[in-house]
């Protein structure tokens, strides 16, 4: 897990609740998690990654986009939202028919992320929360819960995750007034409806002066 520094306390305290990806599927670099990039242009902006072989896009339907005050983070319709790439565990076999290789890959790697909270951060998390929907054909598994009382930073967090190849797209957002859960799943969950995905390395520069 990364640890930014020369935040201030607050901001580091987020960085630190949300880069919680460290070490799923045993790795060893922090450099294995990945935040994909934020592509602002005149008439429009996308969440964007670029791997070797394989990239995504998604689309941000508000104007309101820019980059957060926090390293990684993005902020959309005053919203603070994340996107990360975490290798998957490849030791299920994803070449089984039907949806369940699928869940249980994403349900290992959400309580993955939850023991982490629980045992590495000493945060103990409750109403935990789960979805299933499919948006453009693509499963997505939405998960939140509860941050203890006394975490006076988040209330919530929201998830929206799925495979990407060999990896998880994660995106995620705090929630800091409980009401305003609400509005956290709704953007996330209309973000991971514009995924798109290419078999080839985009050229993000290129990207944005179209944009």
């Amino acid at each position: 897990m990364t640890r930014p520094t020369r935040l201030a306390p607050a901001l580091i305290a987020l960085s630190i609740c949300f880069n919680t990806n460290g070490a799923f599927s045993q790795k060893v670099q922090p450099s294995d998690d990945v935040h994909a990039t934020l592509l602002q242009g005149k008439h429009k902006s996308l969440i964007a990654y670029a791997g070797e072989t394989h990239s995504f896009t998604i689309e941000v339907p508000y104007k309101s986009a820019k980059p957060s005050d926090v390293p990684g983070f993005i902020t959309i319709d005053k919203q603070i939202v994340q996107a990360t790439l975490v290798p998957a565990d490849r030791s299920l076999d994803r070449k089984q028919s039907g949806p369940s290789p699928e869940k249980e890959l994403l349900l290992k790697y959400m309580n993955y992320e939850l023991s982490y909270y629980k045992k590495k951060l000493k945060q103990n998390y409750s109403h935990l929360e789960t979805e299933w929907i499919t948006l453009q054909g693509r499963l997505f598994l939405v998960w939140y819960f509860n941050m203890p009382e006394n975490y006076k930073l988040v209330s919530r967090q929201v998830y929206v995750s799925t495979l990407f190849y060999d990896q998880v797209v994660d995106l995620n957002a705090p929630v800091f007034k409980a009401d305003d859960w609400g509005k956290a799943r709704t953007i996330l969950v209309r973000l991971a409806g514009s995924m798109k995905t290419f078999d080839k390395r985009l050229d993000l520069q290129g990207l944005q002066k179209k944009l």
